[in-house]
């Protein structure tokens, strides 16, 4: 039976510790080393919401203001919002049929 040359080279068994354990020290450790993580950190969306949509300023500030006389809350709801009215008043049944057809998951 042929045995692989980094078999040969791999140590048998566990290591050998060069300082003994012990559990006063690691305790004394993990109290100077912790760390509060910032706002940002603590928040991790989900992979559908890490999306950019890089715009002008001007339709950045007509968005805003969308969303305040709309009383929306997020840019995705009034971009929805345009989207939905656009297909309800400029596409005909059939476009809408086809885009329907186009954008589903």
């Amino acid at each position: 039976m042929a045995v692989n040359k980094l078999e040969e080279l791999r140590k048998r068994g566990n290591f050998t510790p060069q300082n003994p354990f012990s559990e006063s020290d690691s305790t004394q450790q993990n109290t100077h080393n912790k760390i509060e993580p910032d706002e940002t950190a603590k928040y991790i969306s989900a992979a559908n919401q890490r999306k950019t949509l890089k715009v002008s300023p001007q339709t950045k500030s007509e968005i805003e203001e969308l969303k305040r006389q709309l009383k929306m809350s997020f840019n995705y709801e009034v971009i929805q919002f345009l989207i939905d009215d656009y297909i309800e008043t400029h596409l005909t049944a059939a476009e809408k049929k086809s885009f329907r057809e186009n954008t589903k998951r």
